[in-house]
């Protein structure tokens, strides 16, 4: 950030420049806050990952203990499959979110009810089309054929798309602390009901127990959401609201929607590719292996969000708060990583030797690709806060064709280490 807008960030009541986005001024929010708000939010989203991790873990070791490996690797890929079609506007869509529920005032209900009926239409769309061309994607989806289990997807895609965009509005609202609340009660029940299903339906149980989970999170958030914490917040920001205009949404969106969906592309794509072109036994240690990755990866994510959210409400302290994330996650990310590399053998042999002998260097290489994501996730964080998405859409599209391309290209050669490469490419 430049000299200017950090000197402006001394002076709570300093105006922040234009292009540095709406800024909403609350009480006891200046300078004397200390920038709390950016790390209580950021740690309850950690602390989110961190139970989700071990829960998902748990279920994913329970799934390989209970469950045949081609099981495992059936059910992996639909749900690879649902996080795809389901973010196709959850996740691209959580940026906004964390944009515009700060300044949105009295029409915070109205968007983010928008936001889910929008959402909810297109994911089920998406699915159908999914759905309709199953010859395309291989052997490990060809139980998803069935006319009734084929209704149960779409309904899965629809539910798991509301559940990704009470994150971002629970992050907005800056009541983060409901998520990882609302994660353990999702992650512990689809465990339990993991192993229920065990011996009922052994090839479906992995799909399903994740599926049946949902709802027990989505309908207990969405009536503290719209009950609760919309009137409180509402009642806390009104006055000193700036709402945004319905162009200044559409000009953020055309540039986040883009490029969030060349990340979504990069997380949610790339297993799907995977599961069409190796065996189901093979896609199972890929799954699993990428969701311990893609866990660490999320650490980044998640300060990323709190620094929007807080460049909203105050883009007078972006600079600082910046620079205070960065010197953060340095410390948090670095040891993380570090055990992730050198203990890879034994977290993926907790699974079975089968798993730490295929994809201990695709770990190694997803460790060493976290590191690299602070950086990157904290400048797309101040992008966003500083509604310059259009850059953001070039950098996450060529972000996107480099990962794709590679991963086409080395996974026949290399095996699933190849994708691993292309992760960090």
């Amino acid at each position: 950030m430049s000299d200017t807008t950090t000197a402006q960030a001394d002076t709570p009541t300093s105006e922040a420049p234009e292009q540095s986005g709406r800024r909403l001024r609350l009480p006891r929010l200046g300078r004397s806050s200390g920038g709390s708000p950016l790390f209580r939010n950021a740690y309850a989203l950690m602390l989110n990952t961190g139970i989700s991790a071990v829960l998902g873990l748990g279920f994913w070791l329970a799934a390989a203990r209970y469950y045949s490996e081609s099981a495992v690797g059936q059910g992996s890929a639909a749900i690879a499959a649902m996080k795809l079609l389901a973010g196709l506007t959850a996740v691209t869509l959580t940026g906004a979110l964390a944009r515009f529920i700060p300044v949105a005032g009295r029409g915070t209900g109205r968007l983010i009810f928008r936001t889910y009926a929008g959402s909810s239409v297109v994911v089920a769309l998406a699915a159908g089309v999914f759905l309709l061309t199953l010859s395309l994607w291989g052997s490990s989806y060809r139980f998803l054929h069935s006319p009734l289990i084929a209704v149960g997807f779409v309904g899965a895609v629809v539910a798991w798309s509301v559940l990704t965009l009470q994150d971002g509005v629970l992050t907005g609202l800056r009541s983060a602390l409901w998520v990882p609340v609302g994660n353990t009660v999702f992650s512990a029940v689809k465990l339990v009901l993991l192993v229920a299903f065990a011996a009922a339906i052994p090839t479906m149980g992995v799909f399903v127990s994740w599926v049946a989970a949902i709802a027990v999170s989505v309908l207990p958030l969405g009536w503290l959401v719209f009950r609760r914490l919309v009137p409180r917040h509402v009642k806390a920001t009104a006055e000193h609201a700036e709402p945004p205009s319905t162009r200044e949404i559409g000009r953020f969106l055309a540039g986040d929607y883009t490029g969030s969906l060349f990340s979504l592309a990069v997380v949610y794509l790339v297993p799907v590719i995977v599961a069409a072109q190796v065996s189901s036994t093979d896609n199972a240690y890929f799954y699993i292996t990428t969701t311990i990755g893609g866990t660490v990866n999320l650490l980044a994510i998640n300060m990323g969000a709190s620094l929007t959210v807080e460049g909203s409400h105050d883009p007078a302290r972006l600079a600082a708060n910046t620079r205070a994330a960065l010197r953060r996650m340095a410390r948090i990310m670095l040891p993380v990583a570090a055990v992730l590399f050198f203990g890879a053998p034994w977290i993926l042999g907790v699974f079975g030797q089968g798993y730490a002998d295929a994809a201990t260097p695709l770990l190694r290489w997803f460790a060493v690709g976290a590191v690299l994501r602070v950086v990157m996730e904290t400048y797309f964080a101040v992008l966003r806060a500083q509604s310059r998405t259009s850059g953001l859409a070039w950098l996450q599209g060529l972000l996107c064709l480099l990962v794709l391309g590679l991963t086409v290209i080395l996974l026949p050669r290399m095996g699933l280490t190849g994708a691993g490469v292309a992760e960090i490419s």
